[in-house]
């Protein structure tokens, strides 16, 4: 029995009754503790919550003894039974007294009834009996223990499983089995039965025991997407089944992701099934008998699987390839050297694949393609040759470049013509480099050189190639110059910005490529970008022709060719050309006999002697002044005259060709004279200005 106090502190709690019955109390016989009156037939109902039975007991009972209580007595039923009559008091030989009984009711209910009759007497004396003092509380029943049904004929009071509580109870099923509207019944309901633990067990109803008829079981199991489910079964496997037909009575599906994976029954268990799925139903029908023992399993789960990653060709290489591959596994793919990743029409820089919940890799393999470098560099002047077997621009694919010879050679910063294509997809030297070779025009070569000596005034005009530097110049008026590399020359300062002039030609005009001056206008001029004069050039002194030469900047680099080839500069170092005697050659389209030639004429000169030549001009003036002759000037010719140049050939240079290397140089430029064939020619003297060239020009 429970603690009153506590009994009621729980009723409180568990009992939904709007007006809880009253738990404990007491009854006394009528005034008590006085004796009690005669005459008096008094009736106590004592009733109590729902869930509890009435527990009573006498702490006081004094009243008249008399055989089977006749005379005075209290009476006592519950339950529609009778408890029995008392009387007396304690240790009396007649009576019925109820010491320290305990009345207890199966209900909640109990009544008692006190009677007494018309005396107290014994012996003919009055006797004051005390009459009782009863206590009665409510306990807690336990419905769920056996033999406490109400009624007999009521039978259990849950059909599978009772619980008992302070106050009532409840009913349960047995797994496989729903309680029922009336909270006393279970029936098998196993429509919706979900599972999303990992792991764990399933089985037919009431396994290994037969399983109840008519069932319509779903069993779901649901897990996180990239888990794959493989269900185990257990042994005995029985589910009815026919000879003749496949499962006509009782039928046990599997679906996976509403996919059928098979229809199983009879004996033999299915074993061991991979469903590669995270959500997977159980499906177990019955008809309306049998006596088949039914099934268990057991399932597991595990990452999902993707399927082995297979090389689309032989060029394509799997890192760190697995025999098995997961959910969230991956894998990275390259390519063999020389071959380089494509998806579709993209190049990629690099590749992973990784394996999705459903089973699936996130990318489809790519491909390795061979590596193109693509069209070779064009090389100016110059063009390159397959040398490889199959003459395309793939990896391992190999050229060499070349010039066109012989009027351009090949200059390379490593020693190397030859170039491969790469894996890193350009063409490439032995040593990794893809800056291609130049072409750099050859100097001083002609086809056609002049081998003899001839007069300019009144020889032979010049072969063609035989001065293919010669360039004709009209600015103020008709000049000379020289072609110095492919796209600069070299004239006399004058010829831009002459004497006495106040500013530069505004007009300038040069032409190239032909002996003939019909032929070298047809070719067209070629476009000035620039034009550098010496800083040392006085425009405004008649008298000083010092710093006199030029350099001009073509807008174009010119084509070389047997028609069309630069001068070379002489060497710093060999001033030899500068002696006396040394023999030159000049060429141009200047004045013969006052007449302009309209071929290109050339002459034969000696170096003369300088100190002859400041001897001969301290006799000669200019405008009442003598001539300066500097050391950045040379003379040539004779003092007797007869071959000379003249007007229109000014900016044209004076050649000498190098014994050593066999190339024409050009030593002086024609700077100035005094009259035409009469005695000296003077020259700038190139030798003292190759450091301003070449700094102008970076040859």
């Amino acid at each position: 029995p429970y603690p009153l106090i506590l009994l009621l502190e729980v009723l409180q709690l568990v009992i939904s009754s709007p007006t809880p019955r009253k738990l404990f109390g007491e009854i006394t016989s009528p005034n008590y503790p006085k004796p009690y009156p005669n005459n008096n037939i008094s009736t106590w109902d004592i009733t109590v919550p729902k869930g509890f039975v009435v527990k009573l007991n006498f702490w006081q009972f004094d009243l008249e003894p008399s055989e089977s209580c006749l005379y005075d007595y209290v009476k006592i039923t519950a339950d529609k039974k009778d408890l029995g009559r008392y009387c007396g008091q304690l240790g009396s030989a007649t009576g019925n007294h109820p010491g320290v009984r305990e009345f207890v009711s199966k209900g909640n209910r109990m009544r008692m009834m006190f009677h007494s009759d018309f005396s107290n007497e014994e012996n003919g004396t009055l006797i004051p009996y005390k009459g009782f003092l009863a206590y009665y509380q409510a306990v807690d029943l336990d419905e769920c223990a056996h033999g406490n049904a109400l009624e007999e004929e009521e039978g259990p009071l849950c059909q599978h499983l009772c619980h008992n509580y302070v106050g009532g109870y409840i009913c349960s099923c047995r797994p496989g089995y729903q309680l029922q509207s009336d909270q006393h019944s279970c029936r098998v309901e196993c429509s919706s039965e979900l599972f999303t633990e990992t792991s764990g067990y399933l089985s037919s109803p009431e396994y290994p025991l037969p399983y109840p008829a008519e069932l319509r079981c779903n069993y779901s199991i649901r897990l996180d997407r990239g888990l794959a489910i493989t269900l185990k079964f257990l042994e005995p496997f029985d589910i009815d089944d026919h000879q003749q037909v496949h499962c006509p009575y009782d039928q046990l599906k599997i679906q996976a992701h509403g996919r059928e994976i098979g229809e199983f029954c009879g004996k033999v268990s299915p074993g061991s099934i991979e469903t590669n799925s995270n959500a997977v139903d159980v499906l177990f029908f019955t008809d309306e008998s049998g006596f088949s023992h039914g099934w268990r399993l057991h399932y597991s789960s595990e990452r999902i699987r993707c399927p082995q990653p297979v090389p689309r060709d032989q060029f394509t290489l799997i890192k760190d390839l697995q025999p098995l591959y997961r959910f969230r596994d991956y894998f990275i793919v390259s390519c063999q050297t020389g071959y380089e990743l494509m998806e579709g029409h993209q190049k990629l820089a690099s590749f992973t694949a990784v394996c999705q919940d459903d089973g699936t890799w996130h990318r489809p393999m790519p491909r390795c393609e061979i590596v193109s470098c693509g069209d070779p560099k064009n090389l100016n002047n110059g063009a390159f040759n397959y040398v490889s077997e199959h003459g395309n621009n793939n990896y391992q694919s190999v050229i060499t470049y070349r010039c066109k010879e012989p009027y351009y050679r090949i200059v390379t910063n490593r020693g190397s013509d030859t170039y491969s294509c790469s894996a890193q997809g350009s063409w490439a030297d032995q040593d990794g480099h893809d800056d291609i070779p130049v072409c750099l025009p050859v100097c001083g070569k002609p086809d056609k050189p002049i081998t003899g000596i001839q007069r300019i005034i009144g020889g032979s005009t010049a072969p063609p190639g035989s001065f293919p530097w010669q360039a004709k110049t009209r600015m103020v008026g008709m000049g000379g110059g020289a072609l110095l590399g492919d796209r600069w020359i070299l004239t006399a300062a004058h010829t831009i910005y002459p004497k006495q002039h106040d500013s530069v030609a505004e007009k300038m005009e040069v032409f190239l490529g032909h002996t003939e001056v019909n032929k070298i206008h047809e070719l067209g001029n070629h476009p000035i970008r620039n034009v550098f004069i010496h800083r040392d050039y006085n425009p405004d002194d008649e008298n000083n022709f010092n710093g006199d030469i030029a350099l001009i900047e073509l807008r174009d680099p010119v084509p070389l060719g047997p028609d069309l080839l630069p001068v070379c500069l002489p060497d710093a170092s060999n001033s030899t050309f500068y002696t006396n005697g040394y023999m030159g050659y000049v060429s141009g389209f200047g004045v013969e006999k006052n007449v302009l030639a309209d071929r290109l004429k050339y002459v034969s000169l000696p170096v003369g002697d300088q100190r002859s030549c400041k001897k001969w001009l301290q006799e000669k003036e200019v405008n009442g002044k003598g001539m300066v002759f500097s050391e950045n000037m040379f003379c040539a010719g004779s003092p007797s005259g007869g071959k000379d140049t003249c007007q229109g050939d000014s900016g044209s240079v004076f050649t000498v060709q190098d014994l050593e290397s066999e190339r024409w140089v050009a030593t002086g430029i024609v700077s100035w004279g005094i009259g035409c064939s009469k005695s000296y020619g003077f020259y700038t003297k190139v030798i003292n200005y190759l450091d301003w060239i070449k700094e102008i020009t970076g040859m």
